[in-house]
């Protein structure tokens, strides 16, 4: 396998398995109006589906340095396609929390931007900034095709039927995946000594200063950043001050994944008007990230994240007066740019911060923040409608929320230690 079909696949990957995944906004309303249930209980298929991926995400971390990306994808894509396929016999609300919430959400964290972010890593050791906003352009481009899809499929055969189609096409793609997915060769990645890799230097766990890495992406690691494990990254302000500003980005994003579409229909604007939002949202990521690579080649990846973040408050408070299709898409493009943009960034500053031999599993934890702070999100968007009949004040609260992402982000320095 070439280092440019291992890209190609990373972004395939991405691009089937969110693109299923994320059709869940569209089709909200329509399981909203058959299941005959309100919006913060439906909504709670969501919430447990992204707590799942939270808690998921060290196990699968420490699964994926062990036994390779690999390894770790094949069998979790396997379990999504069983898990979307079931979403169509749901005739209870719970139904939904366990079909799609558990199972579907166990899959999709071990087939997700978590495997695809270290395969991406071992491939391009020396390159993993810009190469990884490549790959991770396959999220978006997911999210703009299976909107549209979905949009289309749910007018058509149902919200169930919609279902059994994104099932069988995430078969069709196992099983492409099950021949062309391949991990970087090398030695093993897991912990201790061997636990990076060969093509990223000698990276050490050591209680002295830390060794330069010539091989790093740009920007270069810089002097304080240690080869570190979980427990000692947990240890660190700058992984704390990086993961403070995930978490609120992970609340803003689930907040706006799930009810964009519900918040659109209140408006009075019909359904395409959603779908074409969404599109534009995913679109406008596209760009966001690769600008977003290329800048943190030059300003690092703390500062990107920072103008992300503060872009990101920007089109918050503007929702808060959105009222026509044409304003609608206008804040689609503008929170688009950032949306996914975060996580690229981030995998990129773990790597720059902690070094590449535990990369899964510090990147994992502070996943696991980001998901936690997006269940609540989610299901705090439902009930604050439920509460009021409105999603004004979630928005509001949504603007802020991103806007001291940006300033705790700023705080995430790699430190010397003596």
């Amino acid at each position: 396998m070439t280092r440019r079909s291992a890209l190609a696949a990373g972004f395939t990957v991405l691009f089937v398995t969110t693109g299923v995944n994320l059709s869940f906004g569209i089709l909200f309303k329509p399981m909203l109006l058959t299941l005959g249930s309100d919006r913060s209980t439906l909504a709670l298929a969501a919430t447990a589906g992204l707590l799942v991926n939270a808690f998921g995400q060290p196990v699968f971390g420490a699964l994926i340095d062990r036994m390779g990306p690999r390894q770790v994808i094949l069998p979790s894509m396997t379990l999504m396609v069983a898990g979307t396929a079931l979403v169509a016999l749901a005739v209870r609300p719970w139904h939904l929390i366990l079909l799609y919430g558990i199972v579907a959400a166990v899959g999709y964290t071990g087939s997700g931007l978590l495997p695809v972010s270290v395969h991406v890593t071992r491939w391009f050791p020396a390159e993993r900034g810009f190469v990884m906003a490549l790959a991770a352009s396959g999220f978006s481009l997911g999210q703009l095709v299976f909107s549209q899809l979905a949009a289309r499929l749910v007018e058509a055969v149902g919200w169930r039927g919609t279902y059994l189609v994104l099932a069988a096409i995430l078969a069709g793609f196992l099983g492409l995946f099950a021949v062309w997915l391949r991990d970087a060769p090398g030695p093993p990645r897991g912990p201790g000594p061997a636990g990076g890799s060969a093509a990223a230097g000698p990276l050490r766990q050591t209680s002295g200063p830390a060794r330069a890495v010539r091989s790093a992406a740009p920007p270069a690691v810089p002097a304080g950043a240690l080869a570190l494990d979980r427990r000692a990254a947990l240890r660190t302000s700058a992984f704390w001050a990086m993961t403070i500003g995930l978490m609120g980005c992970g609340f803003t994003d689930f907040l706006l994944a799930i009810h964009l579409p519900p918040f659109a229909a209140d408006l009075g604007l019909p359904p395409a008007v959603a779908a074409n939002a969404l599109s534009l949202w995913a679109a406008a990521n596209v760009v966001g990230i690769l600008v977003a690579g290329s800048v943190a080649t030059r300003i690092g990846a703390r500062w990107a994240l920072v103008l992300t973040y503060g872009l990101r408050a920007g089109s918050l408070f503007y929702l808060l007066v959105v009222r026509t299709p044409a304003e609608l898409y206008l804040f689609a493009i503008l929170f688009g740019a950032t949306f996914f943009t975060t996580a690229p960034l981030s995998s990129t500053l773990v790597g720059t911060l902690f070094g590449p031999a535990h990369h899964g599993t510090i990147f994992g934890a502070t996943n696991l923040f980001h998901h936690t702070a997006g269940a609540l999100g989610s299901y705090a968007g439902g009930l604050a409608f439920d509460w009021t009949g409105s999603y004004r004040a979630i928005f509001l609260l949504s603007a802020l929320v991103a806007t001291g992402s940006g300033l705790v982000t700023s705080l995430a320095r790699a430190r010397a230690r003596r």
